[in-house]
């Protein structure tokens, strides 16, 4: 498909603000275009900070039909198999996510390949997180109860994140950590170099399809490397200035600017 003067093969879209808006659910509309997409020989790839089995349960009635790239780019699963995960080593998760837990007025999760954790004891949070995470976060007392891989680990602030706790986290962690804004408050680490555009280059290179006939949308900061690996990109008109920048085209509905691309091509 042509899509401003250039073969378009696959198309890759986030999902909090991005595709979902600012909903919690998608709109069931959606499942209908991406298979129109896919007629016109234009393939559909999920690309979000959310933890896989989350991803999955949103897009059910075709979770078996496109690939996800979950957790900031640390995890790719397609047909409900793994086929790319790049984890945190042991030491260095517990030594991020004590220093998260002294930070006051702050939750903090944990995710393995097909789990997502917190601590019991934060009860309103669990609640908070359930209201659009499903399935259900799982409650354990310790950290140190996690037996598997670690591959993102985030720090939420209710009323969005501090510079200075950001400041130090930065200066601490960017030589060993990925660490982003995956907006709405929460600070995201991932391992160094896990992030959404290196995980579309490896999905590139399973897959067969060429970056040079790609194109995506994105909201966050941690979207700006998927930006980078795109022929086309586009930015949801509420991302924040250095977001923006950063995008070839700005939308402000990703089904509408889809269902415009079915109809007339740009």
């Amino acid at each position: 498909m042509q899509i401003h003067g250039k073969e378009i093969t696959t198309i890759i879209s986030d999902l909090d603000g991005t595709l979902l808006g600012q909903g919690t659910e998608l709109d069931a509309n959606i499942f209908p275009v991406i298979r129109q997409l896919r007629e016109r020989g234009v393939s559909f790839v999920a690309a979000s900070g959310r933890q896989y089995k989350n991803m999955r349960l949103l897009f059910e009635p075709i979770m078996d039909e496109i690939p996800f790239i979950c957790e900031n780019g640390s995890l790719i699963v397609e047909h409900d198999k793994t086929i790319y995960a790049k984890n945190i080593p042991r030491d260095l998760s517990f030594e991020l996510i004590d220093d998260l837990l002294k930070i006051p007025d702050t939750e903090t999760i944990v995710s393995s390949e097909r789990n997502l954790y917190t601590l019991a004891a934060r009860k309103k949070f669990i609640a908070h997180l359930n209201g659009f995470l499903k399935p259900e976060i799982s409650m354990i007392e310790d950290y140190c109860m996690i037996t598997g891989d670690i591959n993102k680990i985030s720090i939420w602030w209710a009323g969005g994140i501090p510079e200075k706790e950001a400041v130090w986290l930065h200066e601490k962690y960017d030589g060993r950590l990925q660490v982003v804004d995956g907006g709405n408050g929460w600070l995201d680490f991932t391992m160094k170099g896990a992030n959404k555009g290196a995980a579309l280059r490896e999905l590139a290179a399973v897959e067969g399809f060429s970056l040079a006939e790609t194109l995506c949308f994105g909201d966050s900061e941690n979207d700006i490397a998927m930006f980078h690996e795109c022929a086309v990109s586009y930015a949801m008109e509420t991302a924040k200035p250095h977001v923006l920048e950063q995008a070839d085209y700005v939308c402000s509905d990703v089904r509408e600017t889809l269902l415009g691309f079915l109809g007339t091509g740009l």
